[in-house]
């Protein structure tokens, strides 16, 4: 029997990012004229197309909690990926002292239990996420099949959190969540993390078996622009003259991203006219509208272009009209988009956050900025306007560590070996 890989996304679908003409890629009408669905991009619908893609002796589902979910809705896509969408509601959760509101799905605990002997592995997507404390619970204790908990993001553990100042009572609640995770992560098999930063901060609190694991991209679709004709068709179609430096960046439209400071650092450039900073993608309302706003001045001097979400070749095209990618996040695990940017053979002007600020720095390329030091960001950028241009990563490099192919050789290592009863360490998993 094909083993069975059941990965638990506890996020409600991005409804907020998308109109009611906007659908998601699958999507299903209700009886009362309302509408859910589901997008095909999750971070567990492309890792499990690339596990398919390399071995298809998988099954591969992956359950999403909806609080539009009247009922299981399920789709099986192009990648041969099942994704079913649950019923949800909200709960209180307790994860130190003070009282957090999180997702929680019944249907779905009530699916876990009704698993039967067939072999079967547990992916969770993420860390410190309230709905999984019940998950743990329930299929810890049974232990049925093992557990592999996938790190996101930088994953903090609590106790990390207590440097800053705080009130005698955060304290004592971060302590308390500190201790309940680690009691819960007793019954996990295997917790990846994207970076050496996560891997560390993991190890304060778990004891097992964590692995250097990030996602990828497609090295065969992400390629350096073919031409300068082909260049040149870009940009013209973005309106963008031939003549200026592209700084692009990339991502949802929320503070994280510090896009709004960006804008900010190029609308301080004064009267310079040899740059275009071309910003795509989305978000809800108010910071779509924010963005907006602080872009209108530049965008009303040919000087940055806001562009719509987009995927596949509009977006390569994006990244093909630019000469330098930006990424100034306070936080991330391993930005794909970077990765794309690798795979394009573009530079990189980035804070150092994340798995490929990482391998940057131990490459000895890109440009570093501090997270919060916007007028070091401003110096940057004028330095590569002046032809200090950063070096990019050798393509090659990034191929071995990035494309979805070698990625998913190293997640079936695992799963391998915990099909095999064993949860020791393989060395060799990460690049």
């Amino acid at each position: 029997m094909q083993p069975l890989i059941v990965n638990i996304h506890a996020h409600n679908p991005p409804y907020a990012f998308a109109s009611d003409h906007d659908r998601p890629d699958v999507a299903w009408e209700k009886p009362d004229g309302t509408w859910l669905g589901l997008w095909a991009r999750e971070w567990p619908d492309l890792l499990g197309e690339a596990i398919l893609r390399a071995d298809s002796g998988f099954r591969w589902e992956v359950w999403q909690p909806d609080y539009r979910a009247d009922r299981v809705y399920s789709a099986t896509l192009e990648s041969g990926v099942t994704h079913r969408l649950f019923p949800a509601t909200e709960r209180t959760y307790y994860p130190g002292l003070r009282a957090e509101v999180g997702i929680y799905s019944e249907p779905i605990l009530s699916s876990l239990a009704a698993i039967g002997s067939e072999p079967t592995i547990l992916h969770l997507h993420g860390f410190r996420v309230p709905f999984y404390s019940e998950i743990l619970a329930e299929c810890g204790r049974q232990k049925r099949f093992p557990i592999f908990i996938v790190g996101h993001g930088m994953s903090t553990v609590p106790t990390s959190e207590m440097a800053g100042l705080h009130r005698p009572l955060t304290y004592a609640c971060l302590l308390v969540e500190h201790w309940k995770l680690s009691r819960l992560l007793s019954h996990v098999d295997v917790i990846s993390a994207q970076s050496e930063y996560a891997r560390s901060e993991l190890r304060k609190i778990f004891r097992g078996r964590t692995e250097l694991l990030t996602m990828g991209c497609d090295f065969d679709f992400w390629v350096p622009v073919p031409t300068a004709e082909q260049k040149r068709v870009v940009r013209s179609a973005l309106g963008i003259p031939q003549t200026r430096t592209v700084f692009l960046a990339t991502g949802n439209f929320v503070p994280l991203k510090q896009f709004d400071k960006l804008l900010d650092v190029f609308g301080r450039l004064g009267e310079r006219e040899d740059f275009v900073v071309l910003i795509a993608g989305h978000g809800d309302q108010a910071n779509t509208d924010r963005l907006e706003a602080l872009s209108r001045s530049l965008i009303g001097g040919g000087k940055a272009v806001l562009h719509p979400y987009v995927t596949g070749e509009q977006l390569r095209n994006l990244y093909w009209a630019a000469d330098v990618y930006v990424s100034v996040s306070t936080r991330e695990g391993a930005s794909v988009s970077v990765m794309k940017a690798m795979a394009c053979g573009l530079p990189v002007l980035t804070t150092p956050v994340g798995e490929t600020s990482e391998r940057m720095k131990r490459h000895g390329v890109g440009r570093f900025v501090p997270v919060f030091n916007y007028d070091e960001w401003q110096v940057a950028i004028k330095d590569i306007l002046e032809k200090k241009m950063p070096k990019p990563l050798d393509r090659e490099v990034a191929r071995e560590a990035y494309h979805w192919p070698r990625v998913a050789k190293r997640f079936i290592i695992i799963y391998e070996d915990l099909l095999r009863g064993s949860s020791k360490a393989h060395t060799g998993s990460h690049v």
